[in-house]
C-alpha cells in the first residue's frame, strides 16, 4: 500500500492467477481487501483496471493491473470496529507460512460481528500468528469457510488474500473433502441417506434456514456409524455449503443433531451440539500436495458415547470414495450399535 495524499491510500494488484480470470471486479476486490462488496461500491473512490475506470462487474482478465485509490477516512472509521488481538487458546494442528489448520472448540464464533467483537477465533488469529497478511477490515481476516458457533473441529484458516481466495474456489469447485460427525436424536433406519433439498432463509424467524423450493441446492450424504437405543453416530458429506445445511436437512427428515438449540426441541438435555467437522482433506494451493487431517472426538462425544449401553451387531455399511460419494467404491463391515 503507497501513500498518494494526505487522505488517500493507493492499493495495487496483478491477476495473475487462474482462479482471478472471469471474476467480477468487485468480488475480486472484496477478498483482496476483505471487506464486504457493498462496501467496495459505497466506500471505494476509484477502481481502475489497466489505467481506465470499469464497472465493478467487470470480468477479470490474465495480467489486469488494478489500482485501488480508498478514502483514508473510511480505513479509519472501519478500523474503530476492526477486532483487537486475544490471547485466547488455539488447538493448532498444522501450520505453515501460508495456511494454518485449527481444531475449534464449540462455543467460540468464528469471525467478528457487531454483537460480538471478542472472544472470537480471529481475535484469537490476530495474536497468534505474526505472519498474517490482510489489507482493511479484518473481522473475516483468514477466515477460507466458517463452522457455527457451537459447532467444533478442523477449519482452514489462509494466512493472506491469495491462499484465502485459491482455497474458496476448491470449495467453489467442489474438490474439498470435508466430513463430519454428528449424534443424531432417534434412530436412522437406512445405512445411506442422501438429501437433496433446497435450503433457504425462513420467512418468519430471520435466523432459522428452512427447507423451501425456492432455496439454494444442498445435498447431503448421510451414513450411519452406530445405533444407539435413542440415537445414531453419523458421518456426514457435505457436498454443498449451505448455512446450516446439516442441522436443517437432519432436522427435516425427523432427526436432529442432539443439542441443537435452534432445530431440536430436546437440546436442554444435552452438553452442546453434537455435531463435529472431523476430517478435511484439500489441495495445498502453493506445494499442490494433497493435505488430509482428521481430529479425535473431544471429551464432551466421548463421554455421552461412553455412557451409552450397546449390544454390537454386525451389519453390511456401504464405504464411498472418488468424487461422487453416491457411488459406493466398496463394501465394509462395520460393528453397529443398538
Amino acid at each position: 500500500m503507497i501513500n498518494n495524499e494526505e487522505s488517500f491510500l493507493i492499493t495495487e494488484f496483478k491477476t495473475e492467477r487462474e482462479e482471478d480470470l472471469n471474476k467480477r471486479l468487485d468480488i475480486f476486490v472484496s477478498e483482496k481487501l476483505n471487506i464486504t462488496r457493498s462496501q467496495v461500491k459505497n466506500y471505494l473512490n476509484s477502481i481502475k483496471v489497466n489505467g481506465q475506470k470499469k464497472k465493478l462487474s467487470y470480468l477479470l482478465k490474465l495480467n489486469d493491473i488494478i489500482i485501488i485509490e480508498n478514502e483514508k477516512k473510511f480505513i479509519k472509521e472501519n478500523s474503530k470496529e476492526e477486532p483487537k488481538a486475544e490471547n485466547i487458546y488455539l488447538n493448532i494442528i498444522y501450520e505453515d507460512k501460508y495456511l494454518i489448520i485449527i481444531n475449534k472448540p464449540n462455543n467460540m464464533s468464528v469471525h467478528c460481528s457487531a454483537s460480538e467483537m471478542s472472544g472470537t477465533l480471529v481475535n484469537g488469529l490476530l495474536y497468534h500468528i505474526k505472519d498474517f497478511d490482510f489489507t482493511g477490515n479484518k473481522n473475516r481476516a483468514g477466515i477460507i469457510h466458517r463452522l457455527d458457533k457451537d459447532t467444533s473441529g478442523l477449519i482452514i484458516i489462509g494466512k493472506n488474500a491469495n491462499i484465502v481466495s485459491s482455497i474458496q474456489e476448491q470449495f467453489k469447485k467442489r474438490t474439498i473433502k470435508k466430513i463430519y460427525h454428528a449424534i443424531l436424536v432417534g434412530i436412522l433406519k437406512e445405512n445411506f441417506l442422501e438429501i437433496n433439498l433446497p435450503i433457504g432463509r425462513h420467512s418468519l424467524y430471520r435466523k432459522k434456514m428452512t427447507v423451501r423450493e425456492d432455496g439454494k441446492e444442498a445435498l447431503t450424504y448421510i451414513k450411519v456409524l452406530r445405533r444407539f437405543k435413542n440415537h445414531t453416530l453419523a458421518e456426514i458429506n457435505l457436498k454443498t455449503g449451505r448455512t446450516h445445511q446439516i442441522r436443517v436437512h437432519s432436522s427435516y427428515k425427523g432427526f436432529p443433531i442432539a443439542g441443537d438449540k435452534i432445530y431440536s426441541k430436546s437440546f436442554s438435555k444435552y452438553k452442546g451440539l453434537m455435531l463435529l467437522s472431523k476430517e478435511i482433506e484439500f489441495m495445498h494451493p502453493i506445494t499442490k500436495e494433497k493435505m488430509n487431517f482428521e481430529i479425535d472426538y473431544p471429551e464432551y462425544f466421548k463421554n455421552f458415547l461412553g455412557c451409552r449401553q450397546a449390544v454390537r451387531q454386525q451389519v453390511l455399511v456401504l464405504s464411498f470414495g472418488g468424487s461422487n460419494p453416491s457411488s459406493p467404491s466398496k463394501f465394509l463391515f462395520y460393528s453397529v450399535c443398538f
